[in-house]
């Protein structure tokens, strides 16, 4: 091969590449035969993922973040025990029958407060599903952080894989996740 050619080889790869990132299917550049998308199957239900319709996770104001102070100390900050608060969410969208199911992924931390101590918390979180002024799902669950001796803050990871209401509804939705002091569903 001439030097000339081997100057142009990279800049061809890097069309190529490029060429492939901005197709509908980027596998298709590396292998020009396996034409048409995919979709992604969820491994535990195997049902197809849905992402185009699938509503985005939404805070609303104030249910960012989560404050539990000792009795009788609402307000003080020196009776504040733990201060929680969401940093991240993230969601998966499923199709089962005429049903949408969604799982929803909510990162954060937990501080200790001036009053708290070691031990196991629990934080408030929901979330719904409203459309208009209907709720189609709502869930408030009490999940446990573990604050370490010694460890003035702990990350945790809550989970909800079962939000579900009608697929037909999935663009019109609002799903809101956050914070809520109660009252608690019961089962």
């Amino acid at each position: 091969m001439s030097d000339r050619l081997l100057r142009f080889v990279p800049a061809l790869l890097g069309a190529a590449l490029i060429a492939g990132c901005t197709s509908a299917d980027p596998r298709a550049v590396l292998n020009p035969g396996a034409g048409g998308q995919q979709a992604a199957i969820d491994p535990v239900t195997n049902s197809e993922v849905i992402q185009g319709t699938c509503p985005q996770v939404v805070l609303r104001e104030g249910t960012a973040y989560y404050r539990q102070f000792a009795k009788g100390g609402d307000g003080d900050p020196a009776k504040i025990m733990h201060q929680a608060s969401i940093s991240d969410t993230t969601r998966q969208c499923r199709i089962s029958g005429d049903q949408m199911i969604i799982t929803v992924a909510v990162s954060g931390r937990v501080v200790t407060g001036p009053a708290g101590k070691a031990g196991t918390v629990e934080v408030p979180v929901r979330v719904a599903v409203i459309e208009g002024e209907n709720v189609l799902y709502s869930d408030l669950q009490k999940h446990p952080v573990t604050l370490l001796e010694g460890m003035p803050a702990e990350q945790f990871i809550f989970t909800n894989s079962s939000v579900t209401f009608p697929a037909a509804s999935a663009r019109s939705v609002k799903l809101y996740v956050g914070f809520d002091p109660g009252p608690y569903d019961t089962p």
